[in-house]
């Protein structure tokens, strides 16, 4: 029998001591939940009288949580959460008095990065006030199906979802891509016309629920009649997949590539040549768009990536993985090195605090995301760490191997061969103070192309990481693709 479910079996026979002081937790599900569960099982709390405290946790106003990882749970066996359960920011015992609003989650949805995102179980909410004067334990039953909102009704639209020969043989069950078309209104009247496409992908994590905001960014209200709108749906379970193939998470990039668009080509009259295929996306959409450029360059006709997710690993948001001796926590001078700020100058988040709130999560998270993508596996089914989570140390083996996906490292040494079928076809837009420290890696990979003659446009404009969506650049660009699209193929 696992440790684990010796512990609960245990727990479910003993009687709980109901004079503790400290904050305990007895969750159950019934049985018609399931005859068994295995997976994380979480509680999230929330001061707010908005939303479901399931919903969390959020990067810039993190609520406490806790997570406890079970094998085989059993329906009605009790589970305990206490002082020793894993939690965010510190341990039940340290739960700040006051007003709480908390909810149990068991998930186990493998294509939604977030808790309560995709399809799990979770609990009614339970009003809390931790006074000192609370019984404990607190029981919690987890017995409400919840599942993903269905993709909205948008006129000229339709939500596409297509089972991945690849992906599902690496992952040994069915993978289905999804996609959300945008047609223009007059998409189908005019007998054989071919339409170019825009390819979109969202930011971090790169679920659905994205895909409505492109028709503000993309389509009519942009002045768009010209093109087919495809947004790309980007998420796992892992965090954003970002279309690149990876020991971890599978052939992303050749499953679009080679499977989902030639789907789409032969369903729609989609142009099928690389002037037809034009890529963009922000953020994580903004890494990925290039990282298909870059790597299927005869296959799409140019990128337009806006505020993307580091370029240049030089520049892994504040830290430089290849440095010697690294440290992911800490700058050369001592300081911490931080994941995200307020304005140019307030520092917001730091990367240590960051990592903590993130090994409580599990997997989902934005930096184990990247080494779900980047990371050799660890011959267990997992990725192996870039750096210690204690300690912040770099491991030089892992920052070796991420050169695979370094783009401005891969331009660099491979531009010569690449020349002729990526020449006019990079163009990426970056804040110069952007939320997340992403500028300097832009400005290293723009320095490298410059030494080395590529033509590649890099812009660097006034802003941070979403004003520079603002204002008329989707216009701009939209001008660009449409210029680009004109081309003869």
């Amino acid at each position: 029998m696992h440790l684990l479910s010796l512990i609960i079996v245990m727990l479910a026979t003993s009687p709980v001591d109901t004079s503790n002081s400290k904050p305990v937790f007895e969750l159950t599900y019934p049985a018609a939940v399931g005859d068994t569960f295995s997976g994380s099982v979480y509680l999230m709390f929330s001061d707010s009288t908005m939303g479901r405290p399931a919903d969390g946790p959020d990067w810039f106003n993190t609520k406490p949580f806790y997570r406890v990882d079970v094998e085989d749970w059993k329906p009605d066996t009790p589970l305990i959460m206490d002082n020793q359960t894993v939690g965010f920011p510190g341990t039940l015992e340290e739960l700040k008095p006051g007003t709480w609003r908390v909810q149990g989650v068991m998930r186990s949805d493998p294509d939604f990065a977030s808790v309560a995102g995709g399809t799990c179980v979770i609990s009614q909410v339970v009003d809390l006030d931790h006074d000192g004067s609370t019984r404990w334990p607190v029981t919690i039953s987890i017995d409400e199906p919840s599942s993903p909102r269905p993709f909205p009704a948008i006129p000229n639209s339709e939500f596409l979802k297509y089972r991945s020969e690849r992906l599902s043989k690496f992952h040994d069950r069915d993978v289905h891509m999804k996609a959300a078309a945008f047609f223009p209104p007059d998409f189908g009247e005019e007998p054989g016309r071919k339409w170019p496409v825009i390819y979109v992908i969202g930011g971090f994590p790169g679920g659905m629920n994205q895909a409505p905001m492109t028709t503000m960014l993309w389509g009519t209200y942009a002045g768009n009649t010209d093109f087919v709108i495809v947004y790309l749906g980007a998420e796992s379970e892992t965090g954003h997949h970002v279309f690149a193939d990876s020991n971890n998470n599978g052939p992303y990039g050749s499953a679009l590539v080679q499977e989902f668009i030639p789907w789409l080509e032969a369903k729609y009259p989609f142009r099928p040549e690389a002037s037809g295929r034009l890529l963009t996306g922000h953020s994580s959409g903004g890494w990925s768009s290039l990282w298909l450029q870059v790597n299927y360059p005869q296959t799409f006709g140019g990128t337009w990536s806006t505020a993307p997710d580091p370029v240049d690993f030089r520049a892994f948001q504040e830290v430089d993985i290849y440095a010697e001796h690294g440290n992911a926590y800490r700058k050369k001078d001592g300081s911490p090195t931080r994941v995200a700020r307020k304005g140019p100058t307030t520092p917001a988040l730091d990367l240590e605090q960051f990592c903590r709130m993130e090994e409580t999560l599990g997997d989902g998270g934005q930096i184990r995301s990247f080494e779900w993508v980047f990371s050799p596996s660890d011959g267990n089914g997992r990725p192996m760490a870039l750096f210690d989570r204690a300690s912040g140390e770099i491991d030089a083996s892992v920052a070796e191997a991420w050169k695979d996906y370094d783009i401005s490292l891969h331009l660099m040494e491979n531009w010569e061969a690449l020349k002729p079928h990526l020449e006019g076809k990079i163009h990426v837009y970056m804040g110069n103070e952007d939320t997340f420290y992403l500028e300097k890696a832009v400005q290293l990979m723009q320095a490298r192309c410059l030494e080395k003659e590529m033509d590649v446009e890099i812009v660097i404009m006034p802003g941070d990481h979403s004003s520079i969506l603002f204002g008329n650049l989707s216009r701009e660009i939209l001008q660009d693709m449409k210029r680009t699209a004109e081309t003869t193929p």
